[in-house]
């Protein structure tokens, strides 16, 4: 059995630069993601981590299915012959995209559960109040999102869910968040141009307050995205102390970017410690969808700019 990539570390304190780059260069250096980009016509380049985490952020632009701007869902699909398909989708689960399917801890300050389309996002917030039920504590549960319109699909999933028609990815968020921890009416509501903040703030087990955030976009017209969700929950909710543990939840294949930068962002900002968590196997078999080899290409990609970022962040270029 092979053992996936371990994802970067960061402790309370702020992230140790010579183990994240120690981490990260393993990872862009290792012979899954060589023979990976090897299949598509490049190569790994010799030299300094921050020139070959660049050389290969330009090369995936060969795994960018959804033309720089597109949803998720909207990723293009390809179809590789059986055995390559196989070895692609086996050198891909070794790089690690997904991490671990629990936290190592039983108590975090934050607890942040990352946004997404309808049925991730119920995966997510039922998975979070799972752990909480099986004892996980925090502080504070904020659930994070954009104010992105739902379309058709998306509004004929919700209704079938019985969850009736569901405006933005936000509102999404609150509703899973209720539904899964049992929530009524926000005790409090605020909000300002392209953003509002929903506070639940009756005690509830393993929690003492929930959040939802609609996080502004730093790149109007565009949606905000989840950089932009994890510096509005700093701005908005809670900003972290150097003496504080956030503990992510998301899932798989979306663990390893959307760590990266939650340390960039948080960790490197404000010293916190960031933990990433992905679906366990029951939440993948209610919520997950089986995804294309393309889509898995796709997040590799955005792992490798993550990486590049994060990298860049802590060892300036030259």
């Amino acid at each position: 059995m092979v053992i996936p990539f371990a994802l970067p570390p960061c402790e309370p304190g702020g992230p140790d630069p010579a183990g994240v780059v120690a981490s990260i260069g393993e990872w862009v250096t290792s012979p899954e993601l060589a023979e990976l980009v090897v299949h598509f016509g490049g190569e790994v380049p010799d030299g300094p981590i921050g020139s070959v985490l660049a050389r290969l952020a330009e090369f995936s632009r060969v795994w960018d299915f959804r033309g720089g701007v597109k949803e998720r869902f909207d990723t293009e699909r390809v179809d590789y012959e059986g055995d390559v398909d196989a070895r692609l989708r086996l050198l891909i689960s070794v790089l690690g995209l997904g991490g671990s399917d629990r936290p190592v801890r039983e108590s975090y300050d934050h607890i942040i559960v990352l946004g997404g389309g309808i049925r991730v996002t119920l995966g997510r917030t039922d998975y979070t109040a799972r752990l909480l039920a099986k004892g996980l504590r925090a502080r504070t549960l904020a659930g994070l999102a954009s104010l992105r319109w739902r379309h058709d699909r998306e509004h004929r999933e919700s209704v079938r869910l019985g969850l009736g028609p569901i405006e933005t990815e936000a509102d999404m968020m609150s509703v899973g968040l209720c539904r899964a921890m049992d929530l009524a009416r926000p005790t409090s509501e605020r909000g300002g141009d392209g953003w509002w903040h929903r506070v639940w703030a009756d005690p509830r087990p393993g929690v003492a307050e929930v959040h939802v955030l609609a996080a502004p976009s730093t790149r109007p017209p565009q949606r905000a995205n989840t950089a932009d969700t994890l510096i509005g929950w700093a701005e908005y909710v809670s900003a972290p102390t150097a003496a504080d543990r956030v503990l992510l939840v998301t899932n798989d294949p979306y663990v390893r970017y959307q760590h990266c930068d939650a340390i960039r962002l948080l960790g490197m900002r404000y010293g916190c410690g960031i933990e990433t968590v992905g679906f366990d196997d029951l939440a993948t078999r209610e919520w997950g969808r089986p995804l294309s080899t393309t889509e898995l290409l796709q997040e590799v990609r955005s792992s490798l700019l993550a990486a590049r970022n994060l990298h860049d962040a802590l060892v300036p270029p030259r």
